[in-house]
Parts: C-alpha cells; sequence; structure tokens
C-alpha cells in the first residue's frame, strides 16, 4: 500500500512524481515560449545593425520572416506549456479530491477534530490550491531559463553588464524568498479559519430543525458570523502579507533594473557597444521586469500551495491512524483469545434458501438461526453491545454480497436533494432537461403500488403536492422523522434483495400506521419462497407479524419461537421478553 505523505513538502513532492510527464512538457514549452520573449529584443537589435542601419532590403525581407517565425514558435510554447499545465494541475486537484474522499469514507469514523465540514473544505479548497503548484513551477522553471538567456546575451553583448546581472538578480531573488515561510503560515491559518467556518456552517444545517424549533436562530447567526469573521479576518491578513510580498519583489527588481541601465548606460557613453547591442541591452532589460515580477509572485502563491498540501497531509495520516486503528481492534477482536467467550463474533452464511447466523449470542452453546426463504425473522435484544456485534456482521456479509442479494438498511435515515421518487429508486432525473417537461418518474423505473402501501409511502404522498415528484431538500428537513422513515423504507423494499435486514425502521411514525406497515411488508416479502427477512426491532406490531421471534435477554437462555408463545411461555427468560417489547 503506498505511503501517506506526512507533510505538505512529500506530498508536492508525490505530486510532482505521478505528473512528471505533464510536468516537464508544460515546462519545456513555457521555456520555450519565454526563451523566446527574451530573443525578441535580440532580434530587433540585429535588425536595426544588419538591415535598418545599412539599409539593406534583402536582410530587411529575412528579419521579417525571422521575426514572423520567432512569434510563431512563442505563441505556440505557450499554448501548449499552459494547456499541459493546467491538465496537471486539474488532474491532480482530482485526485486528491478523490484521495480525501476515499479516506474519509473507508474510515469507521472521522478523528475527533475534524468535521464533515472540515474535511469538505479541505477536499475542495485546499486541493484546489495544492494542485495550483503545478502552474506555479511551469511557470518559475520558463522564468528562471529567461532570465539566464537574458544574461548570457548580457555577457556576450557586454561582459561588465552581464556580470552585474548575474550578481544583482539572484540576491534579489533570495530577499524576496525570505519572507516566503511566513506567507505560508499565513495561508494555512487562512485555510483554517475557512475550514472552521464550514465546520461551523454543517453543523448548523444539521440541527437546523432543533436550533428553529428552539428559537435559537439569533445564537446560530452569531455563532456563525464569528467564525465567517475570523475567516475573512485571516484572508485579509494572508493577502496583506502576499501583496507585501509581491510590494517587495517589484521594489528589489526595480532596483536590479535600474543598476543594469545605469552600467548600460555608461557603458554606451563610454562607446563600448554598438547603437543594436543597446537596443537589445535596454529590451531584454525591459523583458527582465517580467520574469521577475513572476518569480516573486510565484514565491507567494507557492507557499499557500505548501501551507493547502501540510492540512491535506494532516488530514490523510489523521485518517490512516483511525483506519489502522479500526483494523488493530478488528483482528484484535477476531483472533482466538482465552478471555471470555463475549469476544467471540458471530458468523454470517447464506445458502439458496436463506441466510443462518452461528455464534450469536457468543456463548459455548450457540445455536444455529436460520431465516429460510419466504420468511420474516425479529431479533430483540436486551444486550446493546451483542446487537451491535450482529448488525456488524450482517452489514459487513452484505457488503461482500452485493446489494442485489443482501440489503441492510441501518436505522439512521439518510435522504438527499431530489424527489421522493429519486431517493426511493436512487435515480436523479437529468437537470439539462426542461424543467417542464421533466419529471423524476419517467426517468426512474417504475415503483410498485405494493412497495409504496408496504411502506406506508402512499399515505405520504396523499398528503403533499406531486406525489412522487414532490421535492425533498436536503437531508429530508422538509419531512418530519416518520415520513423520512417511509421513504427509506420504501428504498429497502424497492431494491427488492434476496435477503433484506431492517433496523428498528418505524420508530417515529404512530401505532396504526406501524401496525399496517408491519403488515404490508410481511406480504410484500413472502410473495416468493426466495426472500428472506431479518427485522432487528422490538416493536410488537412487527414481532406479532413475524415467522420466528428471537430474543436475546441480558442474561438468561436464548428465546426462539412465535411471539405468541412467547409471551405464554413462564421463565425468566420470558418474563424479560414481555417487558422488552411492552415498555
Amino acid at each position: 500500500m503506498p505511503k501517506i505523505p506526512e507533510t505538505g513538502a512529500q506530498l508536492l513532492r508525490r505530486a510532482a512524481r505521478r505528473r512528471i510527464r505533464e510536468l516537464l512538457g508544460g515546462s519545456g514549452a513555457l521555456s520555450v515560449w519565454q526563451v523566446c520573449e527574451a530573443l525578441v529584443p535580440v532580434a530587433i537589435g540585429i535588425i536595426v545593425d544588419r538591415a535598418i542601419i545599412p539599409l539593406s532590403i534583402p536582410a530587411l525581407i529575412i528579419s521579417i520572416i525571422g521575426l514572423g517565425i520567432l512569434f510563431t514558435v512563442l505563441s505556440l510554447g505557450y499554448r501548449f506549456g499552459a494547456r499541459l499545465c493546467n491538465s496537471a494541475r486539474e488532474h491532480e486537484a482530482h485526485a486528491l479530491r478523490a484521495e480525501i474522499t476515499h479516506a474519509a469514507l473507508t474510515a469507521s469514523h472521522l478523528p475527533a477534530d475534524r468535521t464533515s465540514g472540515e474535511v469538505l473544505s479541505i477536499a475542495s479548497a485546499d486541493a484546489d490550491a495544492a494542485a495550483a503548484s503545478f502552474q506555479q513551477a511551469g511557470r518559475g522553471i520558463a522564468s528562471v531559463l529567461g532570465m539566464i538567456t537574458a544574461a548570457i546575451f548580457l555577457l556576450i553583448a557586454d561582459p561588465v553588464t552581464g556580470l552585474v546581472v548575474l550578481i544583482a538578480v539572484p540576491i534579489g531573488l533570495i530577499i524576496v524568498a525570505l519572507p516566503g515561510r511566513s506567507v505560508s503560515a499565513r495561508a494555512a491559518a487562512q485555510l483554517d479559519a475557512v475550514a472552521s467556518a464550514g465546520r461551523s456552517a454543517s453543523d448548523l444545517m444539521h440541527g437546523l430543525r432543533v436550533i428553529k424549533a428552539m428559537g435559537g436562530e439569533p445564537w446560530a447567526v452569531r455563532r456563525y458570523r464569528a467564525t465567517s469573521d475570523a475567516a475573512a479576518d485571516a484572508g485579509i491578513a494572508t493577502g496583506e502579507r502576499t501583496g507585501r510580498l509581491a510590494g517587495l519583489g517589484a521594489l528589489v527588481m526595480s532596483a536590479v533594473l535600474a543598476i543594469v541601465l545605469v552600467v548600460a548606460g555608461l557603458r554606451l557613453i563610454d562607446g563600448q557597444m554598438s547603437v543594436g547591442a543597446l537596443i537589445g541591452i535596454l529590451g531584454m532589460t525591459a523583458f527582465l521586469t517580467e520574469p521577475m515580477r513572476a518569480l516573486a509572485e510565484i514565491v507567494g502563491l507557492f507557499a499557500q500551495s505548501h501551507g493547502a498540501a501540510e492540512r491535506i497531509a494532516r488530514l490523510l495520516t489523521s485518517l490512516d491512524a483511525a483506519a489502522s486503528t479500526d483494523t488493530t481492534d478488528a483482528l484484535a477482536e477476531a483472533a482466538p483469545t482465552t478471555r471470555d467467550a463475549a469476544d467471540i463474533r458471530p458468523s454470517v452464511t447464506t445458502t439458496e434458501s436463506g441466510i443462518t447466523i452461528t455464534g450469536w449470542p457468543p456463548t459455548a452453546e450457540s445455536r444455529e438461526l436460520t431465516t429460510a426463504g419466504g420468511s420474516l425473522t425479529c431479533i430483540v435484544s436486551d444486550d446493546a453491545e451483542d446487537a451491535a456485534v450482529l448488525l456488524a456482521e450482517l452489514t459487513s456479509h452484505a457488503r461482500s454480497l452485493g446489494p442485489a442479494r443482501m440489503l441492510v438498511a441501518p436505522h439512521d435515515v439518510d435522504l438527499f436533494e431530489g424527489t421522493i421518487g429519486s431517493n426511493i429508486t436512487m435515480v436523479v432525473a437529468d437537470d439539462s432537461a426542461d424543467t417542464d417537461d421533466r419529471t423524476d418518474v419517467a426517468e426512474h423505473p417504475p415503483i410498485s403500488a405494493e412497495v409504496l402501501t408496504a411502506s406506508g409511502v402512499d399515505e405520504l404522498l396523499d398528503l403533499v403536492d406531486g406525489g412522487l415528484d414532490y421535492r425533498i431538500q436536503e437531508l429530508g428537513g422538509n419531512l418530519s422523522g416518520g415520513q423520512r422513515q417511509r421513504v427509506a423504507l420504501a428504498r429497502a423494499l424497492h431494491a427488492d434483495p434476496e435477503i433484506l435486514v431492517l433496523v428498528e425502521p418505524t420508530t417515529a411514525v404512530d401505532a396504526v400506521t406501524e401496525a399496517r406497515i408491519a403488515q404490508g411488508l410481511c406480504r410484500l416479502r413472502r410473495r416468493t419462497r426466495e426472500q428472506a427477512t431479518i427485522i432487528l426491532t422490538s416493536s410488537p406490531a412487527f414481532l406479532a407479524a413475524a415467522d420466528t421471534v428471537v430474543y436475546r435477554p441480558t442474561s438468561g437462555c436464548l428465546l426462539v419461537g412465535r411471539h405468541a408463545d412467547l409471551l405464554e411461555t413462564d421463565t425468566d427468560s420470558a418474563e424479560a421478553y414481555r417487558d422488552a417489547v411492552t415498555r
């Protein structure tokens, strides 16, 4: 497995290695452009000496053709160089976003000091800022080569002037580069503040319904305004420091150019250079302002890219550490030890006729629990930890089989911005189509009336405008808890897997609706002998409709049987069961 970069410098070096072809090609093409620009004043000086002063028409024609070729190469060099550098930037930004997203999604939990809003900020703004280093690198290399070309010309045209350039320019670049670390720190602080504002906004949006119900809007506004103002202040501080760096660069480079012009002027007065050489030196001196200014800007921009890369590296490292901890814990739990048998995890197997759970609850005398096709089994557990272990094993097994074979619908409801229909089928209509002519129903596979009835969504459709086309806000904010549960249940039933596992699917609906849903769900899932259903619930409505109920007490024997029979059983475990399903 590739090593996760631990620092921003390592991340940028890794990025350069995997985009080396685009980077070299873009830098080479941009260097051709910059060198050709440096040769323009040289060409003009030669034309003056060889064609204009001697009044030679043939030489003038050749000079014009040569200038045309020079500008053609110059233009094409910039075109393809910029294209390759932009391609490297966009591909690397996408790769960083995908890497951050994959790390966040595959980790069982985010680190304690991270939130989804902050991860989103890093995956967007920081990834783009870090990848911008490719543009800076290409332009920086081209600027340096352009300056080298200018220095070589100046050495040939006038050694004294060229020597001044070779000494003064590096000194100026060092002076400009010194404040770069400060800019990087400011840029990192700005990105931290932006991420904090994103984290605050994400938290407020998740709790918006509760905040509005409690009248907490003024508090929420003050809280977000504080984090937003902090991000703005950090941005101003970064801009101020970057502006100072750019001003320093302009000042230093202006001083260098002034020195070069003074030296060249003195050499001209002494009669030690021709008119064409003077024109070339003056043009080359004017040309030097562009790469010098570009290098001064690149120092500040690269500092910002380094700060963004540092934040990405810290996030990836923390997510990798969290994933490693999860793997270690999983291996420790799976490894046989001499501890209590409760550390033994259950195993889940599927056959053509259903699903079998072995080793749950984790006792030495564990029996096999089988749910055959066409039957519904409800599992009730007083031990929350044992229930979580069983759910984790069922979820893991479902991932290995795929959603067509086995699907686990968790208790937490996740709805997405779209329509009721698109949230059930998970197929979203084409937003590019005409809004008046587009409906999600026309785009997604049809939803059967049996699914709508079994999930209770049919009643919801009677209460909203547009039926299945009713627009759901982000996170289902315009639906009640019970309505969100019905849509999520309809999604699971519409998927129609061979094995369906539900976790407390109706805790937010009223008792009458829950009984209706339980009966409808049983009819729908019993229509074929190839479908097995497991529900982790203590709902009396589902327990009464189930073919088999499995009860795991905190202590005592496991109970297996029909709901009515378990209620009449005269044992301590049965007494605990009656308490569990009636409280």
